[in-house]
């Protein structure tokens, strides 16, 4: 259910290093496979990388007892937090993982900066991956001396003002409460959800687990004889956009036998007017291809 972005990387690091790299599967309703996992998550293997929300499915991976099962056997956790972050708590010590990423534009920050947090200890045993100026101690001819950690990883100058807007971003986050853009948020899902279902009937297929289990953000699905990017270029014109395509995960969409989806996000400046105005528009495109 990855993102390409922990997919494609651990790909070239794979062809590089002459590693193997593995997957595991998804269910039916969206989920980990438990038999997939067993068989896969064994000793011998090194690194666990898993996303924390599927940006497609909405699922919640329950990450302290994954991280918890990789520890027995000796693997480093690696969580992509990009589609969790703005709507779920992130306590790492909680979580239990070896080290978590997001991106700032996922969290209502810049583009070009994120957010990397590596446990203490594993940091400090890394080296630096590049090379410039602010992250050394000395510099000779023979060879250089770097700073402590992070310091060594911050290598020319840094994106400052992405820095103070990423952190301006997270106290607007930390205002608003998680508590409650959880409440707001679930309460438009679950709306959108039965709208649509009333609408399309048997025609419409929802990817992912049912709310009760557990599904944030995001509501992927399609219309039996309808394109995603069709749908998207209608409800376009009656003022409402979603995103259209594979979402960066082509291998999920190979999974359930698509090419693409409709994918509807939701977030805290979202109302009940925009779930009104995707449902009449929704309508509309129901009426258009003769569905009652």
């Amino acid at each position: 259910m990855e993102h390409h972005s922990n997919l494609v990387p651990w790909q070239l690091v794979a062809a590089d290093r002459g590693w193997e790299l593995d997957y595991v599967g998804v269910t039916d309703d969206g989920e980990l496979s438990p038999e997939d996992l067993d068989g896969k998550l064994t000793r011998g293997t090194s690194v666990f990388s898993f996303t924390h929300v599927s940006n497609v499915l909405g699922t919640v991976n329950p990450v302290p007892a994954l991280a918890a099962r990789a520890r027995e056997v000796g693997a480093l956790t690696i969580l992509d937090a990009a589609q969790s972050a703005p709507h779920l708590p992130l306590d790492v010590q909680a979580l239990g993982v070896d080290a978590l990423a997001f991106s700032g534009h996922k969290i209502f920050g810049p583009t070009g900066i994120g957010v990397l947090w590596v446990r203490k200890e594993l940091l400090e045993t890394l080296p630096p991956y590049q090379g410039g100026g602010e992250m050394i101690l000395e510099v000779t001819r023979e060879r250089s001396t770097y700073k402590d950690a992070p310091l060594r990883f911050e290598a020319g100058t840094p994106n400052t003002a992405g820095a103070v807007v990423l952190s301006s971003a997270l106290d607007y986050v930390e205002h608003l409460g998680y508590d409650r853009m959880a409440h707001h948020e679930q309460g438009l899902l679950k709306e959108a959800w039965e709208g649509l279902s009333a609408l399309a009937g048997d025609d419409l297929t929802i990817y992912g687990p049912p709310l009760s289990r557990g599904h944030v953000g995001v509501l992927s699905f399609s219309l039996k004889g309808v394109h995603p990017h069709d749908l998207a270029t209608l409800l376009d014109a009656e003022g409402v956009a979603l995103r259209a395509g594979h979402h960066c995960a082509q291998l999920l969409m190979r999974r359930y036998g698509v090419s693409a989806l409709s994918r509807v996000s939701y977030g805290p400046y979202n109302d009940a007017e925009d779930n009104r105005a995707f449902l009449q528009a929704m309508g509309k495109v129901c009426r258009l291809f003769q569905r009652p």
